[in-house]
C-alpha cells in the first residue's frame, strides 16, 4: 500500500514490478523457471494469499499462465490452490524460459467510476488428451514426479498495488511454529520501519514471521521532525484494550492508535483488542525538538493488554544534526502529517470576516444583520433580522421572524432557576439555566455563534418514572415564511399544512427550512446520539440515527399549520416513557438566514474555468479564477493536493503572474490509495475510514480488509479511493493540509465537492484559509442533486446550510432540474421559480451560484445573476455583455425583492435588475408554460428597452416604451431599460 517501489518482504521470492494488461490478468503473478523442454512441468506457488475480501464466486480464483512470449499457456491444470500457495502443471508450449502465472485476475464490471472487481473462476482450458497423457486425470501424485518450475520472482502491475512488504502471509506452519517457541506467552512485539506499515493484512506478515520478535528497533530522525514509529502485535491469546507508549526519550511522544484529539478538540480514548491469532500495528510519534543535540537517544517500547505483563521493546533512536521544516510535512513518506491528526489549529472562538463579534446586551443578542433575544427559559423569545429585501445590504429596518416565542413544553409546568449568560470568545456567547417540575428536572444550554448558529440543549432526567409528551412550538410571521424546504418537501412556496414523521433508514431529513431571501430560519432536531451520515450515493451505507428523544417511541414527527398570520412549525415526541433516573436530550438547531450580503459586483467579476489548461490558455479565455479538479495534473490525487505540492505550487506561480487565482478540489470524503498514511489510516479500525460491504474496484479488494465504503475511481489516471467516516479526526489532518495548501503552495482557495464534514469543520478551514494568505480566500461548493433515493432525499441547500456562511459561491450542480421537466430528477420541480430561488440559487443565505446540468438554463440563471460552468459553456459573450452594460458597477435588485425596480406584469416571468452609472438593465426569465408577451413598467409607467445582440442568447432588437417583449417559455432577455436608443453591439 503506497509507495513508488515495492520492497521486499517474501521469504522465497525477489519482488518488483512488472508489465502486462490488468483488466485481463490482475495485478499479481509469480515468475517461475523452465529449466528444460518437458510435456509438463509442475510449479509450486509460494504467493501467500491474505484472502482478506478477494473471491470469486465460487470461492476459487483462476489461474493464468503465459508463455515468455506472453501468449497464454492453455495447457494448465490447477492440482491444488489455497490461500498459503498453488500447485499446478502446464505445458511449457515455448521451451526453456521464464513463464509467467497469475493468480488472481478479475474482470472490472459496472460504471468506469464505481467499479466493481469480479474475480476470475477457475476454468478448464487444458486438451483433456494432454492432460490424459501427463497423467495429470490420476489420483495418485503424478505431480511430484514431474520436472520443477522454479518460482523465483513475485511481480505487482504497479509498486501501489503490490502485496510487498506486509502483504504476505505467513504460512499455518511459520505461526504454529513461532507460537511453540514462545509457549506461555500473550503477545509477541515487532518493531517496524514506518516504510513498511501494516494496514488491514489480517494475517500475521511472512516479514515478522522470520524475524526475531522483541528485537530492538532503530530509528534515524531529523531535529523537528515528527517521526512515526510502529509496533507491531501478534496475538498469541486474546488481547483486550492493548496499550503502548515510549519511555526513556527527552521528547514527547504519544500513541496515535489508542486515543487522541477528535475534530471537536476533544480528547478520547480508542480501544484495541487483539482475537488470538490476530496481528495489529500500534502506531507512535515522537515529537523531536528542533533544538535537540544530534546523536543517539535510547528508551524503550513498552506494550501491555488488560491482565497481561508488559512487554518491552528497547529503543534507539539517532537524532541527525539536520533540522527538518514544518517536522516533515512537506515529505508525505516520513508519514509526518500523522501529526495533524491530532492538531487544534484553528480551533477556537474567534470571527472570521464578514462576521463580527456577538454583542452582548442583557439577554439580548446582536450579530451581523439578526438579532436574537433569550428568554429566562433559555429558548429564543425574539428573532430579527435587518437584511434588505435584496439581500445585498445588512443595515435595513428591523423585521421580525417571530410570531411570538419558541416554547418548550415538557407536558407539566416548571420552575426555572436564573439564566446565567457568558461569552467564551468573540464569535460565541453561551447560556444555562435549569428547572424543575413534578417527577423532572430540565437542564437547558444554548449557544449563538457569529454566524447566526443558534443550538438549544435541552435534557429531561426523570426523578421518578413518568411519562411525557414533549413538543416545540416554532411560530413563525406567515409573512417571513413564504418559502419552505426539507423534511421531504424541496423549495417551494410554503404550504399552509405539512406533516412528516421519522424514516432514517431511507430519509436524510431531519431539518426544516422556511423563510424569504431577507429572513429565514432552519430547524434541525438531534440528540446526543447524532452521528454525521454519508452522503453523495454513501447514504444508505451509514443513515441518521433516529434521535431517542425528537422520535419518541416511534410517534414523533413534525408538522406545520397556518392561520392568523402564523405558520405554526411544531416539533413532537408523542408519549415517552421514562424511568427514575433516565433522561433525554432534545437538541434543536437554529440556522438564521440569510447569513451575509449578496456581493453581486464580486459574483459578476470573479470569472471561472473548470477544466485543466495552463494558467495563459486560462487567462486568454477571459477567466480570472481556474478550479483544478483532482485526476488533472496539476492535481493528480483523488483529495491529496499536497502529494504533488511542487508542480502544484509551479502553477499556482505561473497563474498568479497572469492574474489568475488558482483553487484546487480537495475534500476529505474520499481519500487516493497513493496517499503514504493510508495504511496507517486503515490499522485504525473504522476509525478514518467508514465500515461498509467492501467490493469495488480490485485495489480495494486486495488491501483493504473486509468492511470499507468502495470510494470515487478516477481511471483516467488510475486512481482509486476508498470512503472515509463522517467524522474523525481525519479532519483535524485535513485542515492542516489545507493551510499547508495557502501558507506554503500558495493556491487561494477550495473547490469543495459534496462536502463530508460539519460546520465545525467548516469553521476552521475557512479560519485556516483566511490567516495563511494576504488576501481573502475563495471557497465553492458543489453538490450533486441530494433529492434523490441514495442520497436520502435531502435537498442539497438544506443538507450544506450550515456550511454556507463560510462559502463564497454555489454549484448546483449535476442532476437538478433546471427546466422543470417532468419525471427528471426533481420530478419538474426546475418549472417553479421558488425552487431556482431555494434550492439552486443560494440567495435565502447569502449566496450566489452557478448552473452546470446541461449548462443550465442561461434565461433563468441571469435573474438569479447566475451563469454556467467554462468551458464546458461559452459564457465569454455573457460575460462582454455585462462589462458593456455596466453590471459589475451597478446595484443589483433581484426579482425577490418587495419592490423590483422593473415589473412586468406577471408572476411568472421574473425580472431582475441593476442600476449603475451606465445606465439601468433588466434580465428577465419565463416560467410560463406558453409564450407570453409582457410590457416593462417601472414605477407604473412602460419604458423602452434594448437587446443588444449576444451570441448565443438573444439577437439585437429594440422596444419602444409600452411595446410588449416577447418571451418564450423557458427562456429571457437581457436588456437595457429606460432609454430609447441602441447601445452597442455586445456580440
Amino acid at each position: 500500500m503506497g509507495g513508488t517501489e515495492p520492497q521486499a518482504g517474501h521469504p522465497e521470492l525477489e519482488c518488483g514490478v512488472g508489465l502486462w494488461d490488468q483488466d485481463v490478468y490482475g495485478n499479481h503473478r509469480l515468475l517461475v523457471d523452465v529449466m528444460a523442454a518437458a510435456p509438463a512441468v509442475a510449479a509450486e506457488l509460494p504467493w501467500r494469499r491474505q484472502d482478506l475480501s478477494v473471491r470469486s464466486v465460487t470461492g476459487d480464483v483462476d489461474v493464468i499462465v503465459l508463455a515468455p512470449s506472453g501468449l497464454r499457456v492453455h495447457n494448465t491444470v490447477a492440482v491444488e490452490v489455497t490461500e498459503e500457495r498453488g500447485r499446478i502443471a502446464f505445458e511449457p508450449s515455448e521451451g526453456p524460459g521464464a513463464y509467467a502465472v497469475h493468480y488472481l485476475p478479475y474482470a472490472h464490471t459496472g460504471k468506469p467510476y464505481y467499479p466493481q472487481a469480479v474475480y476470475r473462476p477457475p476454468t478448464r482450458t487444458a486438451d483433456p488428451g494432454w492432460v490424459h497423457r501427463c497423467g495429470l486425470d490420476r489420483a495418485d501424485d503424478t505431480w511430484a514426479g514431474l520436472p520443477r518450475a522454479e518460482a523465483f520472482r513475485y511481480e505487482a502491475a504497479s509498486a501501489v498495488d503490490s502485496f510487498a512488504p506486509m502483504g504476505f502471509a505467513a504460512t499455518s506452519k511459520e505461526c504454529t511454529a513461532l507460537q511453540q517457541a514462545h509457549e506461555g506467552e500473550e503477545f509477541l512485539l515487532f518493531a517496524e520501519d514506518r516504510a513498511y506499515p501494516l494496514g488491514r493484512y489480517g494475517k500475521l506478515p511472512a516479514r515478522w514471521a522470520h524475524a526475531t520478535p522483541g528485537a530492538p528497533f532503530a530509528g534515524t530522525a531529523d531535529r523537528g521532525e515528527f517521526y512515526a514509529v510502529q509496533v507491531g502485535v501478534y496475538a498469541l491469546a486474546d488481547l483486550a484494550d492493548v496499550r503502548a507508549e515510549v519511555r526513556g526519550l527527552p521528547f514527547p511522544v504519544r500513541c496515535l492508535s489508542t486515543g487522541g484529539i477528535d475534530a471537536r478538540g476533544h480528547a478520547f480514548e480508542r480501544r484495541v483488542d487483539v482475537a488470538a491469532g490476530g496481528v495489529t500495528a500500534l502506531w507512535l510519534g515522537v515529537d523531536v525538538s528542533e533544538r535537540a543535540r544530534a546523536g543517539v537517544y535510547e528508551g524503550e517500547i513498552a506494550v501491555r493488554a488488560e491482565g497481561t505483563p508488559e512487554r518491552v521493546l528497547p529503543l534507539r533512536l539517532t537524532v541527525g544534526e539536520a533540522v527538518v521544516a514544518g517536522h516533515g510535512a512537506g515529505e508525505p513518506t516520513r508519514l509526518a502529517r500523522l501529526r495533524w491528526l491530532d492538531s487544534t489549529l484553528a480551533q477556537d472562538d474567534e470571527t472570521v470576516p464578514p462576521f463580527a463579534p456577538v454583542k452582548v446586551d442583557g439577554h439580548r443578542l446582536a450579530i451581523l444583520g439578526r438579532t436574537v433575544e433569550i428568554g429566562a427559559d433559555g429558548l429564543p423569545h425574539r428573532i430579527a433580522s435587518t437584511f434588505t429585501p435584496s439581500v445585498t445590504r445588512a443595515d435595513g429596518p428591523e423585521r421580525e421572524l417571530l410570531a411570538a416565542a419558541c416554547a418548550l413544553d415538557i407536558g407539566r409546568p416548571v420552575e426555572h432557576e436564573p439564566l446565567t449568560l457568558d461569552q467564551p470568545g468573540p464569535a460565541r456567547v453561551r447560556w444555562s439555566t435549569r428547572a424543575a417540575g413534578p417527577d423532572v428536572l430540565l437542564f437547558t444550554e444554548g449557544e449563538l455563534e457569529a454566524d447566526g448558529f443558534l443550538v438549544v440543549r435541552a435534557t429531561v432526567e426523570a426523578i421518578a418514572d413518568t411519562e411525557l409528551d414533549v413538543t416545540l412550538d416554532l411560530p413563525v410571521r406567515e409573512d417571513v415564511a413564504r418559502y419552505a424546504m426539507g423534511l421531504g418537501l424541496t423549495g417551494r412556496v410554503c404550504p399552509e399544512t405539512y406533516d412528516w414523521t421519522w424514516d432514517t433508514p431511507t430519509r436524510n431529513q431531519d431539518a426544516f427550512w422556511l423563510g424569504d431571501p431577507a429572513a429565514g430560519l432552519q430547524l434541525s432536531l438531534r440528540d446526543e446520539h447524532y452521528s454525521r451520515p454519508l452522503n453523495t450515493n454513501y447514504y444508505r451505507e451509514k443513515p441518521l440515527v433516529t434521535p431517542r428523544s425528537w422520535a419518541g417511541d416511534g410517534e414523533g414527527g413534525v408538522r406545520l399549520r397556518t392561520g392568523g398570520g402564523v405558520r405554526a412549525l411544531v416539533a413532537y415526541s408523542g408519549p415517552l416513557r421514562l424511568r427514575a433516573g433516565e433522561s433525554r436530550r432534545f437538541e434543536f438547531r437554529l440556522l438564521l438566514t440569510p447569513f451575509k450580503p449578496l456581493d453581486p459586483a464580486r459574483q459578476l467579476t470573479e470569472r471561472y474555468f473548470h477544466a485543466h489548461a495552463s494558467p495563459k490558455e486560462v487567462a486568454a479565455y477571459g477567466a480570472n479564477v481556474v478550479n483544478l479538479h483532482h485526476a488533472t495534473p496539476p492535481n493528480p490525487y483523488i483529495n491529496d493536493p499536497l502529494l504533488a505540492a511542487e508542480t502544484l505550487r509551479a502553477y499556482t506561480d505561473e497563474a498568479h503572474r497572469l492574474g489568475v487565482r488558482v483553487k484546487v478540489y480537495a475534500t476529505v470524503r474520499e481519500l487516493t490509495r497513493h496517499t503514504p498514511e493510508l495504511p496507517v489510516l486503515a490499522a485504525l479500525g473504522d476509525e478514518i475510514f467508514a465500515p461498509g460491504p467492501a467490493g469495488g474496484h480490485a485495489w480495494l479488494q486486495e488491501h483493504m480488509g473486509g468492511s470499507y465504503v468502495p470510494g470515487w475511481v478516477a481511471p483516467d489516471v488510475g486512481d482509486v479511493a476508498v470512503v472515509t467516516s463522517g467524522d474523525s479526526r481525519w479532519h483535524n489532518s485535513y485542515v492542516c493540509g489545507v493551510e499547508r495548501l495557502r501558507r506554503v503552495v500558495g493556491v487561494d482557495g477550495l473547490y469543495l465537492d459534496d462536502v463530508a464534514y460539519d460546520r465545525a469543520t467548516m469553521k476552521r478551514v475557512r479560519k485556516a484559509l483566511a490567516r495563511s494568505g494576504t488576501s481573502a480566500p475563495l471557497v465553492d461548493l458543489h453538490s450533486c442533486n441530494q433529492f434523490r433515493a441514495p442520497d436520502g432525499f435531502a435537498s442539497s441547500a438544506n443538507l450544506y446550510a450550515e456550511l454556507l456562511p463560510y462559502v463564497d459561491r454555489l454549484w448546483l450542480g449535476e442532476l437538478f432540474d433546471y427546466d422543470g421537466q417532468a419525471g427528471g430528477e426533481g420530478g419538474g420541480a426546475g418549472a417553479d421559480p421558488a425552487y431556482w430561488l431555494v434550492e439552486i440559487s443560494g440567495i435565502p443565505f447569502g449566496l450566489m451560484g452557478e448552473m452546470l446540468e446541461g449548462g443550465g438554463n442561461p434565461w433563468r440563471g441571469l435573474v438569479f445573476g447566475m451563469t454556467a460552468r467554462a468551458p464546458m459553456t461559452d459564457v465569454r459573450p455573457l460575460w462582454r455583455a455585462f462589462d458593456q452594460l455596466g453590471l459589475p458597477e451597478a446595484q443589483m435588485t433581484g426579482w425577490w425583492a418587495e419592490d423590483p425596480p422593473v415589473r412586468t406584469g406577471r408572476a411568472d416571468v421574473l425580472a431582475t435588475t441593476w442600476q449603475g452609472p451606465g445606465g439601468t438593465a433588466t434580465a428577465l426569465a419565463s416560467w410560463a408554460p406558453t409564450a407570453v408577451e409582457v410590457p416593462l413598467t417601472v414605477k407604473g409607467t412602460p419604458v423602452a428597452a434594448y437587446a443588444p445582440p449576444i451570441a448565443g442568447f438573444q439577437p439585437e432588437r429594440t422596444f419602444t416604451a409600452g411595446e410588449p417583449v416577447p418571451v418564450e417559455p423557458g427562456r429571457g432577455w437581457l436588456l437595457r431599460t429606460g432609454g430609447e436608443g441602441r447601445g452597442s453591439a455586445l456580440a
